[in-house]
């Protein structure tokens, strides 16, 4: 039977036709490795029962909840490329924004500010904060409050609206909000994260190494092949290997979390 494929982190309602003509081509490309797949993507699945569901077949999940307590239950079958300001071959950083009317130029400045974060879960969001902070701060004390927003999409729209004064935004995402979202518009860039390796594609830890390997190639040669439209709607470029060893980086980031 067809297993289960997500690929929820990037699926914007903007770029939803993009993200549909990536699993098309996933899917032509599994079949033609014998490997049957599911017609459409499932978009009603929490994220982190997917992950880690038996039926997995290719999903895509964020550094951290990978480095902590993903890793060993699912397998790694491509880091992404994407086309976006901080982002290279299989890396990406995250953003610092703060409102554009914002007298404040640097992180330093923002002590005792309101940060935004969609979650203590995030790489780009919350950990990547934290890394950007001086040696040995943490977010509760560096920042006069931290407020929770769910997304980066709310993380900008609170900054933009006023409700918090700065965030860290996965680079792709600021990519795709600056092109969809109107509150991007009011935001500038005060800093970056250091870079990391980008969200990894996975598949279920259960299928053997030479399934893996199927289906890591029917990745590559979809992404490769993508057409031109839902490239550049998803500002995705290309695939890189990836090992469980890449992530090992992530274990110390967030230090103060």
């Amino acid at each position: 039977m067809p297993g289960l494929a997500q690929l929820p982190m990037y699926d914007w309602p903007e770029v939803r036709a993009g993200t549909d003509a990536l699993w098309a081509a996933i899917a032509a490309n599994l079949a033609a490795v014998g490997i049957d797949a599911p017609d459409r993507l499932d978009r009603t699945t929490p994220a982190a029962d997917a992950w880690t569901s038996p039926d997995l077949l290719v999903g895509q999940t964020c550094g951290r909840p990978y480095v902590n307590g993903l890793a060993g239950r699912v397998a790694l079958i491509g880091r992404p490329t994407y086309d976006a300001a901080g982002a290279g071959p299989g890396r990406y950083c995250s953003i610092l924004v703060a409102r554009s009317t914002d007298g404040r130029a640097r992180l330093g400045d923002f002590r005792g500010a309101v940060a935004a974060c969609n979650g203590e879960t995030s790489q780009s969001g919350w950990a990547a904060l934290i890394d950007a902070l001086p040696d040995g701060e943490s977010l509760d004390g560096f920042f006069g409050a931290v407020r929770f927003t769910g997304t980066h999409r709310g993380s900008i729209r609170a900054v933009a609206g006023g409700t918090a004064d700065i965030a860290a935004i996965d680079c792709v995402a600021w990519a795709l909000a600056l092109r969809h979202e109107p509150a991007a518009g009011d935001l500038k860039e005060i800093g970056r994260s250091p870079d990391y390796p980008s969200l990894p594609f996975i598949t279920g830890n259960h299928r053997s190494a030479e399934e893996v390997a199927r289906i890591g190639e029917a990745l590559r040669r979809a992404v490769a092949d993508l057409p031109d439209p839902a490239r550049d709607a998803l500002r995705l470029t290309g695939i890189e290997d990836a090992r469980p060893d890449d992530y090992d980086c992530l274990r110390e980031s967030g230090r103060a979390a």
